[in-house]
């Protein structure tokens, strides 16, 4: 092999060794702090009625804007989550309160703790469910 063909592979290979080392810096990671997003359920367990939340950008607005659209004076919040999901099911004994990460997820903890009985209400965050 002559000197000026070693010369053009070796160029070639460095070339392709550079080009191999730069194509991952071309793909952004995921950011580091993305958005959370968080929500909760109120509930009177004296009438059923509840108070939803979604998307708010902090668990104290998420709470309070819950409480707002429940009502009554034993409105409680029963369900906090952030970039996630909350149920409440109801048994005919018990109340039962969840969250999760998915809507699955939730409304099996829901069940769980009222011991069986249907999904009375729901909400998840936006990208959840």
């Amino acid at each position: 092999m002559s000197i000026r063909n070693r010369i053009v592979t070796a160029g070639l290979i460095a070339v392709g060794v550079g080009s191999a080392l730069t194509v991952p810096s071309v793909i952004d990671p995921a950011p580091a702090n993305a958005a959370a997003y968080y929500g909760a359920i109120a509930l009177s367990p004296s009438t059923g009625q509840t108070g939803r939340s979604w998307d708010y950008q902090d668990s104290a607005t998420a709470a309070s804007t819950a409480m707002s659209f429940c009502y009554y004076d034993d409105c409680r919040v029963v369900a906090q989550f952030a970039n996630g999901c909350g149920a409440v099911a109801q048994s005919s004994r018990y109340w039962g309160y969840g969250t999760g990460s998915s809507l699955s997820e939730a409304q099996s903890y829901a069940r769980y703790n009222a011991e069986g009985g249907y999904i009375y209400d729901w909400v998840c965050t936006s990208g959840h469910s």
